[in-house]
């Protein structure tokens, strides 16, 4: 198999999962949204509160944003100060762009790890306000560095970012 032929099989593995990374974001998001409007209009309409109202949204909240972090990287939509990086010639820019890629992944892959180790020591403890695992949380942080990983090694086999935008579809 050509190193083309297996470049676009690992493209179409990273669009299938920024799909679905795609629909947690939205589905976090929207959960997120509805059950902090319903916690302030239970708050201040009806003078109680909701007992998971805190946590449903936390959960969601570190959902959406560990999913976002392997989008960001694809539509390279993440905030970068690119003045000094852009006076540089092409060749210093490729040696940049991949050192930045080896280093982040070496933190996305530390802190997947120990997300790993720590999702297994706290599986058996349950969140105050709903019957969830606490594990819950490390394993959003595992799965979205993990996704990361390999956005970040699609760089390092390249040597680039992709050049496409953002779209809905």
């Amino acid at each position: 198999m050509t190193r083309t032929a297996l470049l676009s099989r690992y493209d179409a593995v990273l669009d299938v999962l920024d799909r679905i990374a795609s629909l947690i974001v939205k589905v976090t998001m929207a959960v997120l949204t509805s059950v902090l409007l319903l916690q302030v209009f239970f708050r201040y309409v009806m003078n109680d509160s909701l007992t998971w109202g805190w946590d449903v949204p936390r959960v969601c909240f570190i959902w959406a944003i560990m999913f976002s972090i392997p989008l960001g990287i694809r539509y390279n939509a993440h905030v970068g100060i690119d003045l000094v990086v852009e006076r540089f010639s092409a060749r210093v820019r490729r040696l940049t762009l991949s050192l930045n890629a080896v280093l982040i992944m070496i933190l996305s892959g530390i802190i997947a790890y120990y997300s790993v180790l720590l999702m297994g020591e706290t599986w058996d403890q349950n969140m105050p306000g709903i019957p969830l695992s606490v594990g819950v949380f490390y394993a959003s942080l595992a799965l979205g560095l993990i996704h990361t990983c390999l956005h970040i090694g699609r760089i390092l086999i390249t040597g680039e970012l992709r050049n496409e935008h953002w779209s809905e579809t």
